[in-house]
């Protein structure tokens, strides 16, 4: 780890005063290991967050697709197809679809079997679409979450030994 980081590990670390806290180079080993563990565990989790957040409006929009399906299918008359010219949340919710990316024609309101089979396809792959996005972000939050758990045992693995010499180095200074 270069100067800058390390720097930057000390900007950005809290709690930490004491002479010679600003300077990398009078900090001891605990402290410099300590600042370095604590910002790489602070970016992982702030990685897993964005990538949390970004998963959770995609799941948003699964769900609005969902929602969509729905009322598609409750509106659907005896002949199989189905009109949004009397119910404005139809409209609403067909306008909002294609804005995220079903293909749905411009200002069709009524629809026949065939078309309405169409658009149904089409709202189920953007699904599928985006589920399959959710899964590879399940996966990538899953790998940060992991690198967080290694890094703090790395922490662990770091520090322990070095407590563990300073309690011997005090035990043989008082004789025990």
């Amino acid at each position: 780890m270069n100067e800058t980081n390390i720097a930057e590990a000390l900007s950005e670390a809290q709690g930490v005063k004491g002479p010679g806290s600003d300077d990398p180079k009078k900090l001891s080993l605990d402290a410099l290991a300590l600042l370095v563990n604590t910002k790489r565990v602070r970016d992982l989790e702030d990685r897993a967050k964005a990538q949390y957040q970004e998963l959770k409006n995609r799941q948003a929009e699964v769900r609005f697709l969902h929602k969509l399906l729905k009322v598609v299918n409750a509106s659907t008359d005896s002949k199989g197809g189905f009109s949004a010219s009397s119910n404005e949340e139809l409209k609403t919710l067909l306008r909002e679809a294609d804005a995220m990316g079903v293909h749905i024609p411009e200002g069709k309101t009524s629809f026949t079997k065939e078309e309405k089979e169409r658009l149904v396809d089409n709202v189920r792959l953007t699904c599928e679409d985006l589920n399959l996005q959710n899964e590879m972000q399940i996966q990538t939050i899953t790998r940060l979450t992991h690198e967080r758990y290694e890094a703090f045992q790395l922490a662990r693995a770091i520090l322990k030994p070095l407590n563990d010499d300073k309690v011997n180095k005090a035990r043989a200074i008082a004789g025990r």
